[in-house]
């Protein structure tokens, strides 16, 4: 999802030769209490950090010093120092937390707390808890725009997203969106964002200035059924804002749109119910998570093709990419 600043290619290669920065990606597992570092340069799995139970959503911070993970079982973060790969706090959040996101500005981390309805806020200053903000049942995801000032988050009880600006730290706007909200991405001029829902087999396109969804794309229909609404998840639109990559479930492949035409331009056959998908800041590699083959594929964008698996842990779910040290 694209959450992150976008850095382009000559910041990218600044961070790598100046500071020793290279893509990784960081994979939360979570059928094991560990998350997986993926070095994109080597195609190789580098690194086991321990967190709590069931880690499920991770971020990067912006300057790329720091990895926040949600641990479903336990209801805690874990912040992890980049440099070394440690676990250096744990915060107590509420019941279930999903995924979660720093803000632009780096100086909270954003969690939506599934359980409890809420969006729990911690300062990056000391690693407390600051703050609390009511968002509609069962919320899933925290997406910052790039203005900085909001973020919307999913609410999968209510049927919608909802706007948040970080100033006040209140509610102030809402979009029905007619079934259960899944996963979002936004354009990196933020003017459109890009919404899965359960049991539907697409993704459905949000003029956020409009505050309404203005168009769907269809993926080919499945007979499958999942009592838990599987279908198209996960989804990130390229840096360069030209198409937004969808991940499948039924059909285990990744759906290349064009954003201007909202067109299919290609089918990409990745590993076994592909959970979530993100891209290098140069926009050259996407990385998939693959829940059920317990692997993540490595895209090729030029070529359009998987050039690599890596194996993980179990039940892979999200993952963030970042130039770390």
């Amino acid at each position: 999802m694209n959450r992150k600043i976008i850095l382009t290619t000559a910041t990218a290669l600044i961070s790598t030769v100046l500071f020793g920065q290279t893509p990784k990606a960081y994979i939360t597992n979570y059928g094991s209490e560990f998350i997986s570092v993926v070095d994109i340069q080597k195609n190789q799995k580098i690194a086991d950090i321990k967190t709590g139970n069931k880690p499920h959503g991770v971020a990067v911070s912006p300057d790329g010093n720091w990895i926040a993970v949600s641990n479903e079982g336990d209801n805690t973060v874990s912040i992890i120092s980049a440099t070394d790969n440690k676990v250096k706090q744990t915060v107590s959040v509420g019941k279930t937390p999903h995924q979660l996101s720093f803000s632009i500005d780096g100086k909270y981390v954003l969690t939506a707390i599934n359980g409890e309805h809420k969006v729990d806020v911690i300062s990056t200053t000391d690693w407390k808890l600051v703050n609390s903000i009511p968002v509609g049942r069962n919320p899933h995801i925290v997406l910052p725009m790039p203005d900085g000032k909001t973020a919307w988050v999913t609410s999968e009880g209510d049927n919608k997203i909802v706007k948040v600006h970080l100033d006040s730290m209140k509610v102030v706007a809402e979009i029905p969106t007619f079934g259960f909200p899944r996963v979002m991405t936004a354009t990196p001029d933020g003017k459109y964002i890009y919404l899965t829902i359960r049991w539907f087999h697409g993704l459905v396109k949000i003029d956020v200035a409009q505050n309404k969804i203005i168009a769907q794309v269809l993926l080919p229909q499945s007979d499958k059924f999942d009592n838990e609404g599987k279908a198209a998840h996960g989804l990130s639109v390229a840096p360069d804002g030209k198409t937004v990559y969808l991940t499948s479930q039924f059909t285990n492949d990744v759906t290349v749109i064009d954003v201007a035409t909202n067109k299919i331009l290609k089918n990409i056959t990745v590993g076994t119910n592909p959970n979530w998908i993100e891209f290098t800041s140069d926009g050259k590699f996407a990385i998939v998570s693959n829940t059920s083959s317990n692997d993540a594929s490595i895209i090729d964008i030029e070529k359009w093709k998987v050039v690599a698996t890596v194996p993980v842990g179990k039940s892979p779910k999200r993952l963030w990419v970042a130039n770390t040290k």
